[in-house]
């Protein structure tokens, strides 16, 4: 699942640092950093999203608010691994449908997590140590997570 805004920014930071010739630099460096941010930001907006997505049909206003609630309570992390917790939460036979699109694909879901980890180091350590170009290939090739999360919550045959 691609994510306008990332695509956006990703588009936006290559040209800069193609233009400016900032590649090595500093300037890679920051903008790595802020795009491991907003990534993981915009995933965690997406998970949301389609959670509500899935609670829809829900017509009581005060259980859409309590799952809601439930799920900022519950949900700290966008690994694959919170990720596949969380469709636990909505029965063992949703989590066991995205293991396996995720044990099927896990060269994706290794960048997928290769994000948050890093954004992790971002966040609270050193402050990662991966290049503009390894982020880039990480969601090119990671995103579709968000798709597994997706087809399975919204599956209504599981």
């Amino acid at each position: 699942m691609r994510l306008l805004r990332i695509d956006q920014t990703l588009e936006l930071c290559e040209s800069h640092l193609t233009s400016s010739e900032a590649q090595g630099t500093e300037i890679e460096v920051l903008l790595t950093r802020s795009l491991l941010v907003l990534i993981c930001a915009e995933f965690e907006q997406e998970i949301e999203s389609i959670i509500q997505e899935r609670c829809s049909s829900i017509d009581d206003d005060s259980v859409k608010e309590f799952i809601g609630s439930c799920v900022d309570a519950v949900f700290r992390s966008v690994k694959s691994s919170e990720i596949a917790g969380l469709l636990n939460r909505f029965g063992v036979n949703y989590k066991e449908a995205f293991k396996r699109k995720a044990d099927a694909n896990p060269q994706a879901v290794t960048f997928y997590n290769n994000i948050v980890t890093n954004r992790h180091s971002v966040a609270h350590a050193d402050g990662g140590n991966v290049t503009f170009g390894e982020v880039k290939r990480f969601y090119e090739e990671g995103h579709i997570v968000l798709d597994f999360f997706r087809d399975t919550l919204l599956d209504n045959n599981i």
